[in-house]
């Protein structure tokens, strides 16, 4: 280490703590890699591997990846198994005494994404934490991009096999274990194969009971968690601050469940009917999604989602979401409008979890303000509703009016990606700032004129006033015009046909200037903050209102549903009887020629038919009406026609 470079031995140090992940270490405006991680990356991204002098004989291995499109690179590495530290610059390199400090920011792994560009919009990016104690478990899940945290305990029955059926539940990104289950090989092996997931194994400590309760009573009010539910809870918790490094607020609530709460779905179960993706090829068309799905925000797509991922059992539960959709495809102009309002509302979940965690940028916040700005519409059509679920949504949506005016007031239309070059906030939002940009602004025309001045007491005719980040502000002459350059200039650069110079009159020109642009883009940072910090504290209201608009949005699309596809209100009860008069397989039906699909019934009952025997030859369609009883049953149990 004694011989390495003061940089190499940062790079070391810091690579020691994260060494199961690929440390991007910022130079620049590059992320690098060395060494092992250089290698790796130069592999699987395909990049060119060169090397750097690090104060050894030979030259540390090598690669790296532009800062300002780093995304797609993550993405791949992420997608291949592999966790990313992201380590930055934490002071300017120009002002930086010795070596620039530097620490790692984030860990990014399979479960803890939080770039849109990286996720399914229509999709939950779920995190599972399991503790086992004795073939027992307790679940904790999150997805840190919408910030739901839900959690459950298997105690009773074939346990394993309900974990899996929960697991098959959330489709998980990644799965965080404790070391019992993590040992048992056959299980792991089973869950990976299975669900084609990543496995982290943290330590034992992380599950411990103190450790979690106090977690469990740090992030929630309700503290009603039980053991084992408690374990994974708490782990999972730790595990988010130790890979996100910020204070998680917008994880405000958790939901505790029983799995006998729902409709029991084994993975199998789930596999066969193709609830959200086929058998064959794994892709969402052809599956019972693909055909239910008229949703129009992303929000709504991914609460569609979990109702059929957790069909509900208790009849006044279903018929309270069968009579919102009721009423909704009733009142046709009603919903057309809704939706047509819908439309332009973005993924506000999201948006407010790059708030809290702080990627967030300007152009997430105009869509933010978009977004509030469709909700007094959307209200007013709702008032007039009936059906206690949508009383509820009509009562839960918060018009957010002070949030659309901040960054109404404060944020100009159409703002660059970054955040800390400037030219995100209106001038008239700050005095000071206004003051500053006038500074500036004036600068630059007191340039124009002194290059005017310049060319007419000298009488170089092609005489021009030029800037770069080396010399900043110049006069540039050419060849033909040196006879003419005053004593009074000072030579800073020769080039083929040119020379360049400066004067004490520009110099002070350009200290003005550059003073005011430095001073302007820092303050427009330290506003941006403080709009950030403003929206953040509004978290629950915001959320709230994003839990409500995803509601409207799929009971709005099940209304749909049912109107275009002439589906008919169902009869639920306990009786334990099935009737279905011309049923029709809802994906079958469109995968056919219009029309052809052929009716039929089902008659099941707790009397003289308690079972029916099909029979018929091969491809007669003897799975598909079985198919057809089930996935009828399973969308009126989610509160659909």
């Amino acid at each position: 280490m004694e011989k390495l470079t003061p940089m190499m031995r940062q790079y070391l140090e810091i690579k020691e703590q994260y060494k199961d992940c690929i440390l991007f270490f910022r130079l620049g405006d590059f992320y690098e890699m060395f060494f092992e991680d250089a290698e790796i990356v130069s592999r699987e991204l395909e990049i060119t591997l060169t090397g750097r002098d690090c104060g050894l004989e030979e030259r540390a291995p090598m690669c790296g990846v532009p800062f300002h499109s780093v995304n797609p690179y993550i993405s791949k590495l992420i997608n291949k198994g592999y966790k990313v530290a992201i380590c930055e610059q934490m002071e300017d390199p120009a002002l930086a005494k010795g070596i620039v400090k530097r620490e790692v920011v984030r860990v990014i792994t399979p479960g803890t994404v939080t770039e849109l560009s990286m996720l399914d919009e229509k999709k939950n990016n779920f995190l599972l934490s399991v503790f086992s104690s004795k073939d027992l478990y307790g679940i904790a899940a999150v997805d840190i991009t919408t910030g739901e945290f839900l959690t459950t305990r298997i105690i009773w029955g074939n346990t394993f096999s309900k974990l899996l059926d929960e697991i098959a539940k959330y489709s998980p990104s990644e799965i965080i274990v404790n070391t019992e289950l993590f040992n048992d090989i056959s299980k792991k092996n089973e869950i990976v194969a299975r669900f084609n997931t990543y496995i982290n194994r943290l330590d034992d400590e992380y599950f411990r009971l103190d450790n979690s309760i106090e977690k469990v009573n740090y992030y929630f009010d309700d503290k009603k968690i039980e053991e084992l539910s408690v374990n994974a809870c708490g782990a999972l918790l730790s595990y988010l601050e130790q890979t996100q490094k910020v204070n998680l607020t917008h994880i405000r609530e958790i939901k505790s469940y029983q799995i006998e709460e729902y409709m029991s779905l084994d993975v199998a179960t789930r596999w066969h009917l193709e609830l959200t993706e086929t058998m064959r090829d794994k892709t969402r068309k052809g599956s019972l999604i693909w055909v239910m799905d008229k949703t129009v925000t992303s929000m709504g797509g991914r609460t569609l989602r979990k109702w059929l991922e957790q069909p509900l059992i208790k009849v006044a539960d279903i018929e309270e979401r069968l009579e919102a959709v009721s009423e909704l495809k009733d009142k046709y102009m009603v919903r057309m409008e809704i939706r047509e309002y819908l439309k332009k509302v973005y993924d506000i979940e999201r948006l407010m979890s790059k708030v809290i965690i702080g990627n967030v940028n300007c152009r997430d916040l105009i869509s933010l303000k978009e977004s509030i700005s469709q909700i007094p519409s959307i209200k007013s059509l709702l008032k007039n509703c009936t059906a206690q679920l949508n009383v509820k949504n009509y009562q839960g949506l918060h018009t957010l009016q002070d949030i659309n005016v901040l960054i109404e007031k404060s944020i100009i239309d159409d703002p660059p990606v970054t955040v800390k070059e400037g030219g995100i906030i209106k001038a008239e939002y700050n005095e000071e700032l206004a003051k500053l940009r006038q500074a500036a602004t004036d600068g630059k025309k007191w340039i124009a004129e002194l290059e005017a001045l310049e060319k007419e007491k000298t009488g170089i005719k092609n005489l021009k006033v030029g800037f770069n980040k080396v010399f900043g502000y110049y006069i540039e002459v050419t060849k033909s015009y040196y006879s003419l350059v005053p004593d009074n200039y000072i030579r800073k650069q020769t080039l083929a046909n040119c020379e360049r110079y400066i004067t004490q009159e520009l110099k002070e020109l350009e200290e003005t200037i550059l003073y005011a642009e430095e001073k302007s883009v820092e303050l427009e940072y330290k506003i941006f903050t403080e709009i950030k910090d403003e929206i953040a504290s509004h978290v629950g209201r915001i959320k709230t209102t994003a839990s409500c608009l995803s509601e409207i949005d799929v009971i709005c699309s099940l209304a749909e549903l049912a109107d275009r596809e002439n589906y008919c209100m169902p009869e639920v009860d306990e009786s334990g009887v099935i009737i279905i008069e011309e049923g029709r397989h809802p994906v079958v039906e469109k995968m056919m020629t219009s029309g052809s699909f052929v009716p039929n019934d089902t008659c099941l009952d707790n009397d003289e038919n308690r079972i029916a025997i099909i029979t018929g030859p091969n491809m007669a369609g003897k799975s598909t009406y079985m198919r057809q009883v089930a996935l009828i049953v399973l969308m009126a149990q989610i509160g659909s026609f």
